[in-house]
Parts: structure tokens; sequence; C-alpha cells
């Protein structure tokens, strides 16, 4: 054999012993802390995001870490006992034909694309007997009670409530198993889970929620993921993708996290100690609340009260003239729930200001309120404004001014009595004299304009029908118009008026013909009301660095609007690019009203140089803008330095030998692959790298571990006690060191190799 093919495959060797199962990593779920609902997900997310591709081939070897009790298949289909390497699919006809790979999400769901990430994911990829696994065909998970018998599990119709679909059902001591795995697949790949709704995949995922997964499917997966808990089996199928693919399922390390998101926890925070912390997430405290303008009856606010793992009630109270407020107790059942308290402002102040404290020995939180008054005017749109009478002075006949419930009036023989035909509604009428000259008339505007008034009006008692003319003015009663004219009998009606007026109105009512007349609960309606702009505003943005031929730096934004109910458009100028979730790049992306965090890189770092944009949100006819820059500086290639982490190592020839066989050069430096420079990149570059590698040891030392030969074998001084194997031309491992210090390994007179983590020796015994 040629000694450099002995060398690469001692290297490999060495490679391949360096995969290894791995518990949890200290810190791993630390993002996810003190998270609820769709930021805990996210969080997950980001967690679990981009973990090192396979190839479909690779599957068969990891499939002896991942589903081998000893070299026993484990086969969750059937209890066929197959042999690891043996029986590999192939073609089948019946239970126990052969084994194949299985999507337990089918792939046929997101259009059998073999390029998808998820397709060699191996979280929810298992060995199978091939002809269960051909029954089952693209079917989704779920109960079905008197399905057809296949393997251990079971074909027939759906019997949970939500769906009645054909599903495959299997063995009851997976069904937790299989859950977890849907969970998983949700939450690694929710940015783009509308991929994978092709033909009944809309029946299991779905993208109109971030919880990813339809409502009959959640349920079936609870059901499921309740009654099976987390296994052994399972956590050690964990440690073992995590050792090869570097990334955990999360609901097996946690299977709590499934109540967090998707059951009856939703809501709470999750901490991953087992305990909760109780939260008051509305309202945020330290924010301040306008209750709004009153002219005459006061002027409410309702604001949302929502908490999480609270256990005491709730205190409510409010400081301040004028302000009231409604509940003062909340449950702490009914704050976890969500509720509401509502504010009044019933003061004479022009600039109100209060405070709203919400609180319990759990929780606190303190909101700022202001409010105004104004006599009369200053409606929102939409709103009325109904002077009812109750509560002003009775009396008359009067000739002077009266201050009404939501005006002020000039009474011209006319008078307030609580007379049982003098009103229409409550205690309180108006009521006209004799004379055709009586008239009651707005001594203040309506500061928004009107586009209806409506009263109700009626003779009084046995007097002659009555001539009512209603008139209005735009400039402070300088001149009248008359809107319209009525003739009131014995019964009350209601009477109500168009008209299309902006700015300041008043109304006067005149009577000019019959006797007395009745007139209540004057209603007058708001025509422009005074709008409200919404506004933007967008983060400054960090500096973008990245070297020639590596990848950009990522930098955070966020966009933020008020009173704005469009969605926000976001696009950048320049070489640069945008994405919501640090995977999908574009130059324009749609946030949500409310505005989200956002993230931005150089699009491109093949040019030195330097490089500006802007960034601006647009929702309607508002804008913001951001300024971004980027540099994108030379950097220095190093022969073999395939993986482009500034060191030359064993890991150097693994890159090179997976561009080699998959041709994906988007995690290599493909000028640095070409080791021996012929402009180039082939096998020849693998046997140059692995020559330097073993002739240069100088650009491997590590002050971990040396090698020696001495009389009659190797001396090994270990210094921190790495693992460290020797082998010797054909590949066979000679000697195992584990223990920290100096050993001594008798072997015979040849070349050996002493393979670390870091760095690989050639040593000769003579």
């Amino acid at each position: 054999m040629n000694k450099k093919r002995h060398y690469l495959l001692l290297l490999l060797a060495a490679i391949v012993g360096m995969t290894a199962a791995a518990a949890v990593p200290s810190g791993y779920y630390n993002n996810a802390k003190n998270k609820s609902d769709k930021a805990l997900m996210t969080a997950l997310h980001q967690i679990i995001n981009g973990h090192t591709k396979r190839s479909y081939e690779q599957l068969w070897s990891d499939f002896k870490s991942t589903d081998c009790n000893g070299n026993t298949i484990i086969d969750r289909y059937s209890t066929t006992q197959y042999t690891y390497g043996d029986n590999q699919c192939g073609t089948y006809s019946g239970v126990g034909d052969c084994y194949n790979r299985e999507h337990s999400i089918p792939n046929s769901w997101w259009g059998s694309s073999k390029t998808d990430t998820a397709y060699t994911d191996l979280h929810h990829m298992f060995p199978v007997d091939g002809w269960v696994n051909g029954q089952r065909g693209n079917h989704p998970f779920g109960n079905c009670s008197n399905g057809t018998v296949c393997g251990t599990g079971k074909m027939g119709t759906c019997t949970f409530t939500g769906y009645n679909g054909t599903v495959f059902e299997v063995a009851d001591q997976y069904k937790g198993d299989f859950a977890r795995v849907y969970f998983y697949f949700a939450t690694r790949y929710m940015p783009r889970i509308s991929d994978y709704t092709s033909g009944v995949g809309d029946v299991v995922f779905t993208s109109s929620s971030y919880l990813c997964l339809t409502t009959w499917a959640i349920n079936q997966l609870l059901e499921w993921h309740r009654n099976d808990p987390v296994s052994t089996l399972e956590t050690t199928r964990n440690d073992a993708v995590y050792g090869i693919q570097r990334n955990r399922n999360p609901f097996i390390d946690n299977p709590e996290l499934v109540e967090y998101i998707w059951g009856n926890k939703k809501g709470q925070v999750w901490n991953a100690s087992g305990t909760v912390t109780p939260t008051l997430t509305a309202p945020a405290s330290g924010t301040t609340v306008d209750v709004g303008t009153h002219t005459g009856n006061g002027v409410s606010k309702t604001i949302t009260v929502k908490g999480s793992n609270l256990t005491k009630a709730l205190t409510v109270s409010v400081s301040g003239t004028g302000f009231t407020v409604s509940p003062t107790s909340i449950t702490a059942a009914n704050a976890n729930n969500g509720t509401s308290v509502t504010v009044t402002y019933n003061g004479t102040q022009s600039n109100a200001t209060g405070t709203l404290t919400i609180s319990s020995t759990e929780v606190n939180a303190t909101v700022y309120l202001t409010a105004s008054y104004q006599s009369g005017g200053g409606q929102t749109d939409d709103e009325e404004v109904i002077e009812t009478w109750e509560g002003c002075s009775t009396g008359g006949y009067w000739t002077q001014e009266v201050q009404g419930t939501a005006f002020k009036w000039y009474f011209n023989n006319a008078g307030l009595y609580a007379r049982d035909n003098d009103h229409w509604n409550g205690s309180l009428g108006c009521c006209f004299g004799k004379e055709a000259n009586s008239s009651i008339t707005m001594n203040e505007d309506v500061h928004n304009g009107a586009s209806k008034i409506t009263f109700y009006a009626a003779k009084y008692g046995n007097d002659a029908n009555a001539t009512l003319q209603v008139q209005y003015s735009t400039n402070g009663g300088g001149t009248w118009t008359t809107l319209s004219t009525c003739t009131l009998n014995g019964t009350w009606q209601q009477y109500t008026y168009n008209l299309n007026e902006t700015g300041n109105v008043r109304f006067k009512f005149q009577q000019t013909a019959g006797a007395r007349l009745n007139i209540d609960d004057i209603a007058i309606t708001s025509n422009v009301a005074t709008p409200v702009e919404p506004t933007l505003s967008i983060t400054s943005i960090a500096a973008i660095a990245a070297e020639q031929n590596g990848e950009s730096t990522i930098v955070t934004g966020t966009v933020t609007a008020d009173d704005n109910n469009d969605d926000i458009t976001l696009s950048v100028t320049g070489n640069f690019e945008l994405s919501l979730n640090k995977r999908n790049w574009a130059r324009s992306l749609t946030l949500d009203p409310t505005g989200e965090v956002f993230y931005v890189r150089l699009a491109s770092t093949a040019t030195v140089g330097d490089y500006a944009g802007t960034i601006t949100a647009a929702a309607g006819q508002v804008r913001a803008y951001a300024d971004v820059h980027g540099t994108v500086n030379a950097k220095p290639v190093t022969p073999g330095d395939v993986n482009k982490d500034g060191n030359v190592n064993i890991a150097d020839v693994t890159a090179l030998i997976d561009y080699l066989l998959s041709g994906d050069a988007t995690s290599i430096d493909i000028i640095a692959a070409d080791v021996n420079l012929d402009e180039d990149v082939n096998i020849a570059d693998v046997t140059a790298l692995i020559d330097q590698l073993l002739s240069s040891p100088s650009s491997l030392k590590a002050s971990s571990w040396d090698a020696c030969p001495v009389d009659s074998g190797i001396a090994i001084e270990n210094t921190t006690g790495e693992s460290l194997e020797v082998y010797d031309m054909d590949g066979n491992c000679c000697a195992l060191i584990m223990s920290q210090g100096e050993s001594v390994i008798e072997l015979p007179a040849g070349v050996y190799l002493v393979s670390g983590d870091s760095r690989s020796r050639k040593v000769v015994v003579k």
C-alpha cells in the first residue's frame, strides 16, 4: 500500500474517533431561559439552528451510533432483529426483508428535495423496516383504533378529533419519541415551515401561527408526549445525534418545554430550573397612558393586565385628582389568563397627571397617567357628546347662561325641569316657554366639526303643536344657518339631521310657532378627528466588517413603530442584505406593524473596500432612515487552512475530503484548499496537506502532549490527560493513552502515528 495512503487512512481513523456522543453542554439552553410563547420557541430555534449537514449515504454509518443495541438495529416499526450493515434496502415484499432510512416527516411534504437540510437531519431519520415504511407512505402519524396491523403499527382512518384522513399509528412505546421529533422539527425549521406543507403536509404543519402545527396535530402529539415520557433510549440517541451533527432535541432534554409552547403552560416563563418566576407582562412598568379628554361626562381608558406564573392577587390603585380605577383587585388566575382595568378621569384640570399602580408581594408595575378636561368639543372621530341636562340646576324660564352637562348654553325663555313629561331619559329635561322666540343656544363650540345632530323632542302637555328650527354656526355664533325645521306633537320622537362641517361648530334650537316644547338628550357626532400620525424609528446600525472571501459579521437593528396599522417595508441600498432570522437574506423585508428586530450583513465580501448604504423603514407615507457602513479587509490565504479557522490541522483534511466528495464549497476557503498551488483542487491536495502535517510538526505544536522514540518503544508526555491514540502503518490502533503524565509504550521497530485532537506526530522506533 502506498505510504501516503497509509497516512490518509490513519488520519481518517483518528477523525472518526473524534466523533463521539456528548451530554448537554453547560449553558446550551441559557438563551431560552426566562422566555415564553413565541419568544421561547424562537430562542430554541436559534440554539438548534445551523447543524452540521450529513450526506444521505453517511446516514447508514450514523445509525451505528444512534440506533443500534450492539450490532442490532433498533427498529421502531417492527420487531425484526436486523444486524447492522446487513439487509439494507433494497427491495422488499413483506416485514423482515430489509431496513431503510425513514423520514419520520415524509420528504414528499417538501417536494422530495434532497438538497434540503431536513433531508438528512438525524433527529427525524430512523432505520426502520422497509415494507412497513412503504405501507406508511407519506401519511401523518395519528390514532386509528381499528386500523390494519403493519409491523408493530397500524394503518387506518384517524379517530382523533380534528382529522379523518389516513394515518399511521406507531407502537405505544414510541409515540412520545415521534411526538417530540415533530415538536423538534417545527422548532428547528419554524422560519420556513410553509416549505413542508406539500401533499398532506398541510394537515400537520401550518405557517398561519408561530406554533407551526395545526390544532389537531398539536392535540394529538400532546397526548402522545404526555402518555409516553422520555426514555433512556431517547436521551442516549439525542446525545449520539449531537455528537454527529452538533445540535440537540430540546424536548428530550427538557420535556416540559412542550407544555410551555404548545400545552398547558403557554404564557408562562420557562427558566430551566423547574421553578417559575412570577411576571407581570402587561402593562409595562414606566409607560405613560393618555386616558383622553372629557367634555362633561368623564373619559375612560381600558388597560390590559396580563401576568404569568402569578400566585398572589393584585392590588390596583390610582392617584391623581379626578382619576378613578375599577376593579381595585384582580385574582392571580384572572391576571394569568389576561384581564383589564378601566381608568376614568372626571376632573376639571386641563393637564391632569396621575399614576396607576398594580402590585402584589410578587410583582409591581407603575403606569403614569395623563388626561385633560375641555368644556365642550374635543371629541374623537365618530364619538358622540350628549347633552343630557342631568345633574344641572333646575328652574326657569331663564334668560341667562346655563351650564349643561356637556356645554354652556344661553337660555332665552327656557328652563330645566324634573316634571314627568319634561324629559325623555333620566330625570331632567329642557322646556321652552310659550313665546315664539324661546330658544337655547350653545355658548361653546364643538371643536372637531359635526357630521350629525340627534335629539328627542315633543310638545308640552296639552299645548298646541310646536315648531322647532335647528340652526348651526361655524363662526362662533356670528351668523346662523338653518339646518332643518320640525313640527312637534305630544309624542316623544327622535330627530336626526346630517351635516358635513369641519372645524368649530355650535347649534341653536329656536321655537318659531306653537306653545311650549321639551327637548332632551341632544347628541352631536364629530366629523373630523385629529389624526394620530404613526411614527417609525430605526436604531443606529453598528459598522460591519468582513475579510476578503470570508463571511460578513452580522449586526442587529430594531424598527419600532407607534400608532401604526400598516405592515412595515424595510429595504436597504448599497452592498448589504437584511434578514429576520439570520438565514434568509434579502434586500427588502416585510415587518409587523409594531416593528421587529432585524439583521444586516455585507452582501458580498469578494472585493476589498468600504461600503455605505441606507436602511429605510416605510409604513404608508411615514419613513425612517438609518445609515449603514461596512468594510471588507484583505485576508491573507494560508495554504492548507481549508476550513478558515486560522489553523492547519486534521480538521482541514476532513474539510477538504468533504468538499471533494460533496462539491459544496460554502464552508471552505477554495484558495487555501489548493495546497500544492497547481491552480486545481483535487486528491493531490489531500496528499500534499497530509505531507505538510506529517513533515512540519512545528506547525502543529501544542503544549498538551509530546511523543518521541525510545529504546523499544515510544515515550509520551501527556501534560493535560488528552486522549491519544497510537497507530501502526496498517491502521491498527496499538495503544490508547488517557492518563496524565509520562507513559512509555513498548512497540516493535517501525513507523507509528500518535494522534490527538489537535495534531498528529510520526514517530520512528528503531
